[in-house]
């Protein structure tokens, strides 16, 4: 199987997921899929690409939505791999990220470090965004599989790696397709909320109150203006408000609980 295997979480992509399969040909030797439960052509596309001698070797299987910890756990887990390359369906390897992964693999320099952070380059709306909050971001994605292991977040989870391990970074960018339907985007974002919530610590109803009262225009300004979400013109400004309804949303489902 060679030694690095892609492995990502699935539902509803569709729309993404084989402009991010295709980027992996050639750079990887295995690809390994959790589907959470899709109801639209995802596990279709994943049975055409099982048997596409154009893609590397992919291997899938539908495990029950629980949280993303979960089913990042579950993906992890398939790999067998010495290395493993954390990818999401609305993520694709650019040009250049892809010659900066096989000169690595054919000149075994990886093997100075045990993880790499690569960077991000996040698009809205397809306009690729310069504001603080999301330009110029790095995340582990390419570690040592014996190393990794995945946080037991509910929501945003990440990559844990042991005290003592040695880290290196990739500019070579990770294409990302944050937001390219607000509808579609709005569907993750009660997901997302619910999550969130459940995770949450307890809190009096009348802080909850409070804060669910002022949470949408300081949210709203923190990442229009604070983080310079303004320098995005109009797709800025969606995500900043789809930001700002998520804290909205967050609040109203801990207060609901409460």
């Amino acid at each position: 199987m060679g030694n690095l295997t892609a492995f990502l979480i699935v539902r509803n992509e569709e729309l993404l997921l084989p402009r991010c399969l295709a980027s992996l040909a050639d750079v990887v030797d295995a690809i390994e899929a959790v589907d959470t439960g899709s109801h639209d052509n995802t596990p279709e596309i994943l049975q055409d690409a099982a048997s596409d001698p154009a893609l590397p070797s992919l291997s899938w299987a539908r495990v029950p939505f629980e949280n993303f910890g979960q089913a990042r756990r579950a993906a992890l887990a398939r790999v067998q791999t010495e290395w493993a390359l954390w990818i999401d369906a609305d993520e694709a390897l650019s040009p250049a990220l892809r010659s900066r992964l096989r000169r690595i693999r054919a000149t075994g320099a990886w093997d100075a470090y045990d993880a790499y952070a690569i960077r991000l380059e996040n698009r809205v709306l397809g306009r690729v965004m310069h504001g603080r909050n999301l330009a110029n971001q790095y995340r582990l994605r390419l570690f040592r599989t014996r190393l990794g292991a995945i946080s037991p977040s509910l929501v945003h989870e990440g990559l844990q790696l042991p005290p003592g391990c040695r880290l290196g970074s990739i500019t070579e960018p990770l294409l990302h397709d944050t937001l390219t339907s607000w509808r579609r985007y709005l569907a993750k974002v009660d997901l997302y909320t619910t999550l969130a919530a459940e995770a949450a610590a307890p809190r009096r109803p009348l802080y909850l109150l409070a804060h669910l009262l002022v949470t949408f225009p300081a949210t709203m300004w923190r990442e229009f203006f604070w983080r310079t979400g303004f320098r995005d013109g109009w797709p800025g400004c969606v995500w900043a408000a789809t930001t700002a309804w998520s804290s909205v949303l967050t609040d109203a489902k801990k207060l609901r609980r409460g």
